[in-house]
């Protein structure tokens, strides 16, 4: 085969391939307060809320009390007008006005988001125009509010899979244990009505992971914990994976809200701990700190039990994504599941998947030219299978999904 008919062969895999997002922050449209769309929420999602509050002189309180079409317009007149585009989060937005057939040269915010809120766009559309089949949703079962949303019956659950996000029993243990209670018949054992309620959850949602997003300080806590030994129990009875979310360092600037997080330091020694003390057990792993991620690699060499999965929040960006992705498929082969989009908007996974895409058909690609050097008789059929492994039946074969 020559370059240009596997280039051919890769972009057209890549086009056809339908997506299982493992890991978002999205929520069916019938869960009317958590479903986001639209040109004024990509404006205001918090990686360019943070790029506008440090590039310019802005009030943030004053910022913090307007609407957010008002925000989006200020977003907009200050990042995309006044400034030129360049990060990622910006670039994300000119991928999707792009792939939406909307002008923006000679037109202002107002007139642009006419335009974008004229398309009705669905989430349907979205989700094809994505080449996305599936995602898994971000389910806090100690939030009340945004876990009304199984009580419902009306939405896709083929399509919007469930995880069980435990972030509150670190974060919020008193008001986690308020909750469980209420749903337990144990009258004094806490550990107990934390399992009484998950295994209630668990029956009304049926997730296909659990997850948790911590810092080293955190993460010890799981190791040491008598409620985590008996979580880490739970979850092996119901076969759930649990997610790894490594190296979150919260409110490094609190006067930034949601876009205030930062990286903390996280100790890799003690993953490797966790997969040996619960060898049945399998664990998703993804950590945020680019200092961490060659470590991280070999230890998927030396755990069954680990996958490493996806470029997390701030690893999220082309420069970083590229040489990661390499070092990973030379110490992994295609093991691993490359990426997940972490989208909290629907229509970012439009940018989320187009821009992941064209860094991994350069990758496969130069992996594919070294192979015909050697005379590797590579075929269309085995490129198909490399590329739907990566981007569905790992995942799938992991986690179990049927």
């Amino acid at each position: 085969m020559k370059k240009v008919e596997v280039q051919t062969i890769v972009e057209n895999t890549l086009n056809k391939i339908k997506i299982l997002d493992i890991h978002t922050h999205l929520f069916p449209p019938q869960h009317e307060n958590y479903y986001l769309s639209g040109l004024v929420e990509t404006l205001n999602y918090h990686y360019l809320i943070a790029e506008l509050f440090v590039s310019t002189n802005i009030d943030i309180h004053k910022f913090k009390s307007l609407d957010k079409l008002q925000k989006a317009e200020i977003v907009w007149n200050e990042l995309f007008d006044k400034r030129t585009p360049i990060s990622e989060a910006c670039k994300g937005v000119l991928t999707i006005l792009e792939s939406l057939s909307i002008p923006i040269k000679d037109k202002n915010f107002l007139q642009i988001n006419e335009l974008y809120s004229g398309l009705k766009l669905t989430d349907n559309e979205i989700f094809n125009k994505s080449n996305v089949d599936s995602i898994v949703m971000t389910n806090n079962p100690f939030d009340e509010d945004e876990w009304s949303i199984f009580s419902s019956k009306t939405w896709d659950k083929k399509r919007y899979r469930s995880s069980l996000r435990l972030d509150s029993l670190m974060l919020e243990f008193n008001k986690s244990i308020s909750i469980a209670q209420n749903f337990s018949n144990e009258t004094s054992n806490k550990f107990i009505q934390i399992i009484d309620y998950l295994e209630l959850c668990f029956q009304k949602s049926q997730p296909i992971y659990a997850a948790i997003s911590l810092d080293t300080e955190k993460f010890r806590e799981i190791l040491n914990s008598d409620l985590w030994k008996e979580i880490l129990k739970w979850l092996l009875e119901k076969n759930l994976p649990l997610s790894l979310m490594l190296g979150v360092k919260r409110e490094v600037n609190k006067n930034f809200d949601e876009a205030g997080d930062g990286i903390g330091n996280i100790d890799l020694k003690d993953l490797s701990k966790l997969c040996n003390n619960y060898p049945e057990n399998k664990f998703l792993v993804t950590c945020l700190s680019l200092n961490d991620q060659h470590e991280l690699t070999v230890l998927g060499r030396k755990h069954q039990n680990l996958k490493i999965f996806g470029f997390w929040w701030f690893m999220n960006q082309p420069s970083i994504i590229e040489p990661i992705l390499k070092m990973r498929m030379d110490l992994l082969g295609l093991s691993f599941i490359p990426q997940h989009s972490d989208a909290r908007i629907t229509d970012q996974l439009i940018y989320k998947w187009s821009h992941f895409k064209e860094i991994l058909s350069l990758v496969m690609l130069e992996n594919y030219e070294y192979l015909i050097k050697k005379n590797y008789p590579l075929s269309k059929e085995i490129i198909n299978r490399d590329l739907n492994n990566l981007l569905i039946n790992n995942a799938k074969s992991f986690l179990e999904i049927k």
